[in-house]
C-alpha cells in the first residue's frame, strides 16, 4: 500500500502531460497545400493524371476512379463531362480532400 501513492501519483502526472500534448497535435497545420494540383487516379499499374494549377472545367480521364484535391481552393466534382451536374453530397471537395468519381465526369476549379 505505501507503494501505491508514487505509483498513482507517476500515472496521473503522465496522463496529464499526455493530455497537454494531444490538443498540440491536433493543432498542427494540414498538409501543405502549396502544390496547386489535382491527382486523379484510375486503375492499378497506370501513372496518375496530374493537373497543375488547375483553373475551370477539365473533363475526367476515361475509367477514372479517385480526385484528390491538392489545391488550396475548393474543387467541384461533376457527374458528367460538361461541368452541369454536380455529384451531391461531395460536389465540393476542400483542399487536402479525396473522393471517388465518374468515369465520366468532370471537375473545376
Amino acid at each position: 500500500m505505501r507503494f501505491a501513492r508514487p505509483v498513482l501519483l507517476a500515472l496521473c502526472a503522465t496522463v496529464t502531460s499526455l493530455a497537454a500534448a494531444l490538443p498540440a497535435a491536433a493543432a498542427e497545420p494540414p498538409a501543405d497545400t502549396t502544390v496547386d494540383q489535382v491527382v486523379v487516379f484510375q486503375m492499378e499499374f497506370t501513372p496518375v493524371t496530374v493537373y497543375k494549377h488547375p483553373t475551370g472545367c477539365h473533363t475526367l480521364p476515361p475509367l477514372s476512379h479517385v480526385l484528390i484535391n491538392q489545391t488550396d481552393r475548393v474543387v467541384t466534382i461533376y457527374f458528367d463531362p460538361l461541368c452541369v451536374f454536380p455529384i451531391f453530397p461531395v460536389h465540393n471537395l476542400v483542399p487536402g480532400d479525396g473522393t471517388h468519381v465518374s468515369p465520366v465526369g468532370s471537375f473545376s476549379v
